[in-house]
């Protein structure tokens, strides 16, 4: 089965789940996707795929974004490494919003003994937002260790820069586009089905995290620069997914 067969066979079980009030159970999946050959560690990107157009799976729960106490709560699947560096960061100064927003008051001045506790303040966030892509093929200490490594040379880039306005959106922004360009690299590497519906599941994550953003639809050059995919790529997938991934109008306008 080709990749746009298999899209417009994965949009009409979407239709099929509406018509089920937006709720399908994981046997009834199995049973209309019972002749395409799916294995059982390819049917989490099927549900996921639901789950991104409202359709909800029993017993499914999709990666969420975790309150800080539950994202430093331990776990028995974590290793070694990330429980005792939970037990750090439990150890680190908690910065009320009043605290932060004096320390980035400062690093726009240039002042740069506050890069390390701007770095340290944003520390929890990271983990947060390593969580949400958790169990998609990227082990969650490297997710954490990458998203670390971004948010110190943002931080650093953005010491005495003038011309961005929003310093929090910034260090947010390029956090969670070097997670999707993590777990992007890694999907590039896994068979046709996993890297058609994670891609497809990661641009319309995309689309919808840059909309919250922006306040608008994101158009395809914004969507290039955060995912870290080429446009002609994004293309691709915008046709292959019938226009589901939506792109405002740019300097590369869709005809």
């Amino acid at each position: 089965m080709d990749q746009r067969e298999f899209l417009r066979q994965m949009e009409e079980l979407v239709d099929f789940g509406r018509t089920k009030e937006n709720l399908l159970t994981k046997q009834e999946i199995a049973d209309y996707c019972s002749d395409w050959n799916l294995t059982e560690e390819q049917m989490p990107f099927v549900y996921a795929y639901l789950k991104e157009h409202r359709i909800e799976v029993e017993g499914y729960r999709a990666p969420v974004e975790k309150t800080e106490e539950e994202a430093v709560e331990k776990s028995e699947k974590d290793s070694k490494y990330l429980r005792l560096y939970k037990e750090e960061l439990c150890q680190l100064k908690r910065y009320e919003e009043e605290e932060l927003v004096r320390l980035l008051e400062q690093l726009r001045r240039g002042e740069e003994e506050v890069i390390s506790s701007v770095i340290e303040a944003h520390l929890h966030r990271v983990m947060q937002l390593a969580d949400k892509y958790r169990g998609r093929g990227v082990p969650v200490e490297d997710l954490i260790q990458e998203g670390n490594l971004e948010l110190t040379a943002c931080v650093a880039m953005l010491c005495g820069n003038e011309e961005v306005v929003d310093y929090q959106k910034a260090i947010e922004h390029a956090v969670r586009s070097r997670l999707i360009e993590l777990v992007d690299e890694e999907l590039a590497g896994t068979d046709s089905v996993h890297a058609l519906l994670g891609r497809v599941n990661l641009l319309l994550e995309a689309t919808r995290t840059l909309a919250q953003e922006y306040g608008r639809i994101a158009t395809i050059e914004e969507l290039s620069e955060f995912t870290h995919m080429d446009i002609e790529e994004i293309n691709q997938y915008v046709d292959l997914s019938h226009n589901e991934i939506e792109l405002g109008k740019g300097e590369n306008e869709r005809k």
